[in-house]
């Protein structure tokens, strides 16, 4: 479900048939349960069966699982088998999603109403990574492609696929994350450089608007230094772009 430039702008919720609608977090309601909260939620919310498997202490028997067993296992039950990552699932899911979310033991699933109390759909197994990868877009966040290990049945070419997984998690593990880039300072950043938003007002864009902008901005900061340079020294090679304030920056396949 590719979300259109234009919803993941939006403020309102995004609707997924037969399931839940999906917001976008404005900044004072991540500041409403912490940041780290909000991290927290991403994370589990994102989390992939290796990941699980290594929160839960069984990252050792995850390297050992067959493409069979791992074709039996599904994340959805996984999360909601025990009662405390049931709890911190129910959790995450109501911070990104504005309708009530009730768990049902007898059908494993979350029963979503609408306020006046009608049913507007159910989280289950089969549409929970549908739920995710859309709250993962209104976060500024790219779909996410999981690399599906479930179908390899022969055990050399499973291990090498692990191994080839593995190796890229431990590659991305250790990239040192850009200060520069953190949610604090990209609040900041915005509302120092744009000249309609600052630390007072800047709290009731949704996250998704918040990273736009930052990026909005860049792309105007360079297109004023290179029309200022055109301006003073000319364009001999045609390499200035007159209309790339406005050019796309959301490039989302």
């Amino acid at each position: 479900m590719k979300l259109h430039y234009f919803d993941l702008l939006s403020p309102a919720p995004v609707a997924i048939p037969n399931a839940c609608s999906v917001i976008s977090p404005k900044l004072k309601d991540i500041c409403s349960i912490g940041f780290s909260a909000y991290q927290y939620y991403l994370s589990l919310l994102f989390m992939d069966m290796k990941a699980y498997f290594s929160l839960t202490g069984y990252g050792e028997a995850y390297e050992n699982l067959s493409g069979t067993e791992l074709a039996q296992l599904d994340l959805f039950d996984l999360l909601t088998a025990g009662e405390n990552t049931r709890q911190l699932l129910t959790s995450a899911l109501r911070f990104f999603i504005p309708e009530d979310i009730m768990y049902a033991k007898e059908k494993n699933c979350f029963l979503v109403c609408n306020a006046d109390g009608s049913r507007a759909g159910t989280i289950s197994g089969k549409n929970y990574a549908l739920v995710c990868d859309v709250i993962r877009q209104r976060n500024h966040f790219k779909s996410a492609v999981q690399e599906d290990l479930t179908n390899i049945k022969n055990k050399k070419a499973l291990e090498i696929a692990k191994k080839l997984k593995q190796g890229r998690a431990q590659k991305n593990a250790a990239a040192k994350p850009d200060d520069d880039m953190e949610l604090g300072n990209i609040i900041s950043a915005v509302a120092g450089k744009s000249q309609t938003l600052n630390l007072l007002n800047i709290w009731d864009l949704t996250v998704f608007q918040l990273w736009d902008s930052f990026f909005r901005l860049s792309s105007n900061n360079l297109y004023a230094i290179q029309s200022m340079s055109v301006a003073a020294w000319g364009d001999k090679d045609k390499h200035f772009d007159a209309a790339s304030w406005f050019r796309r920056i959301n490039h989302e396949p």
